[in-house]
């Protein structure tokens, strides 16, 4: 008889993205890992039991390889008990936003079809009116209604500690959905698999260094991907992941970060921007931050000097990603002074380049659509083969398939990609084709001016610059003469509209499409 299979199953080890978890509670069993601000406080070896229980009722209701689990509440701890449960039954997760309508809610349901949704009281009324045959609806609180069964049912349903095997799945498989919109506006389930995840979250891990004594602010939606990963992050590394309300990104935030002592803070320009006022407005008792990390947007020159001053020796990683495979390229600190320009070299594993409209590879520094290479570009669109195609290709048959980003850069002979502008970004004004952030960047280093977001006219061909500022006194006028001194006259804003906030998005980026509606004549 042979013995293959005892060996097979002796060498198994835990993989994708379930292995996160269980790996490090191997190591970091008893260490915290999970906090939030609804008071709930979780260690690696009972976030695992948890997880592992929430397999468990799944794996009793008969969920198969491959099902939907859609976690639909608001930051907090279940959200990443409920995602690594869902992975141990070998489902697929998708973590969808709290802020999320009815209709938009619904548009996302019905290409998801999920067989389990998970709720809390404030996301529960979104489902209501909703298609929901056949789907088992899972409720945080206690007192979930006749359709539903609570979260604690769901974890005592089952007999022991739930699931307690290893993930028997295939590391190619899908294990995530994240939802973004897509160039109709439709909302396109970008579909990462076990091995994209576990991938790049060690490549990000080398460049930025988490460690086991961080605690990590989490306060971006872990419905973005961004908010999502420092999940995974914090686990890899035994760091603690305080999970906030991104609500809470404003007056409030110094006092948060200082009570939950927060050393690594991941954001987008708006939490920093948030920042950066409230410290230009008075002295502010700041807890002792030595990271931070950008993405979404680029973090201006001139953010990074104040944050710098408010907060003396950070390490500021600016960095450059899609959903489509999460993260391209991490500048160091250490490169920060001799590429201030560039948003840092591709991961490890990874390979960037430019090309022309030809789709043919163009030599170090010249500027075209960036292309990405590498293990973490994501299987495709969900049921989306058309837009799949044209923005995952492949060179050869027997090529890997590569990412076409659709945004303007360049990289040079080291490797240093500079990024010009995002596929849907670039303006034709006037007869030049300019760039947004070119705009936005110098505006944001004229003293008082916090935030900056560039709209154009299309019915008059103006352009319109929305600014927020720390300074009551600093008028319109003075931020399009100081403009007016570094730019070319046909990047000049023909106007300046001072604005008390910017409107931000589900995931805190700056709501242009809200700006938009301003402009109407």
């Amino acid at each position: 008889m042979s013995c293959w299979p005892t060996l097979e199953k002796r060498w198994r080890r835990s993989t994708g993205v379930s292995g996160i978890l269980t790996g490090a509670t191997s190591v970091h069993s008893e260490a915290a890992f999970l906090e939030d601000r609804f008071g709930r406080e979780l260690s690696f070896a009972e976030a695992e039991a948890e997880a592992r229980r929430f397999a468990g009722f799944l794996v009793s209701r008969g969920m198969r390889r491959g099902e939907r689990v859609a976690i639909h509440v608001q930051n907090r701890v279940e959200v990443a008990t409920a995602l690594f449960g869902t992975s141990l039954a070998g489902g697929i997760f998708t973590v969808l936003n709290p802020k999320l309508r009815p209709k938009g809610l619904s548009a996302i349901l019905s290409q998801a079809e999920p067989s389990v949704i998970v709720v809390d009281s404030v996301t529960r009324t979104n489902l209501e009116g909703l298609e929901l045959d056949g789907i088992t609806i899972v409720s945080i609180e206690e007192k979930s209604g006749p359709d539903a069964i609570s979260w604690n049912e769901a974890l005592t349903s089952v007999d022991g500690c739930g699931f307690s095997g290893d993930w028997e799945g295939c590391d190619l498989d899908p294990a995530c959905l994240v939802f973004t919109s897509g160039s109709t506006g439709t909302p396109r389930g970008v579909t990462l698999s076990h091995d994209n995840l576990s991938f790049v979250v060690g490549a990000i891990q080398e460049r930025l260094g988490y460690r086991p004594d961080d605690i990590v602010g989490g306060f971006l939606p872990l419905a973005f991907d961004y908010g999502l990963y420092q999940i995974f992050l914090a686990a890899q590394a035994g760091a603690k992941l305080y999970i906030g309300d991104p609500d809470q990104v404003g007056p409030r935030l110094p006092r948060l970060l200082r009570e939950a002592a927060v050393t690594v803070l991941p954001g987008v320009p708006s939490v920093y921007a948030a920042l950066i006022a409230l410290g230009r407005r008075g002295p502010l008792d700041l807890p002792t931050l030595r990271a931070i990390t950008n993405t979404g947007e680029r973090l201006p020159l001139a953010y990074i000097e104040e944050l710098k001053r408010l907060f003396p020796g950070l390490l500021v990683y600016a960095m450059y990603g899609l959903t489509e495979c999460k993260r391209v390229s991490i500048l160091l600190p250490s490169e920060f002074e001799a590429h201030p320009d560039t948003v840092g070299r591709a991961l490890s594993g990874t390979e960037a380049y430019a090309v022309d409209a030809e789709g043919c590879r163009l030599p170090p520094g010249a500027f075209g659509e960036l292309v990405v290479r590498g293990r973490h570009v994501a299987l495709g669109y969900w049921r989306a083969q058309a837009e799949t195609e044209r923005r995952f290709r492949k060179r050869a048959p027997e090529s890997a398939v590569e990412l076409f980003t659709g945004d303007s850069g360049s990289v040079d002979g080291e490797g240093f990609i500079r990024f010009s502008a995002r596929s849907d970004d670039w303006m034709k004004h006037r007869g030049h084709r300019l760039s947004p952030l070119e705009i936005e960047t110098e505006a944001c280093q004229i003293t008082g001016v916090v935030e900056a977001s560039l709209i154009q006219r299309e019915s008059d061909d103006t352009l319109h610059l929305f600014i927020t500022t720390s300074d009551a006194s600093l008028e319109a006028g003075a931020i399009l003469r100081a403009l007016g001194e570094v730019l070319e006259p046909a990047k000049v804003p023909d106007r300046v509209v001072l604005l008390p906030e910017m409107p931000k998005s589900l995931n805190g980026k700056i709501d242009r499409k809200t700006l938009v509606e301003h402009l109407a004549p």
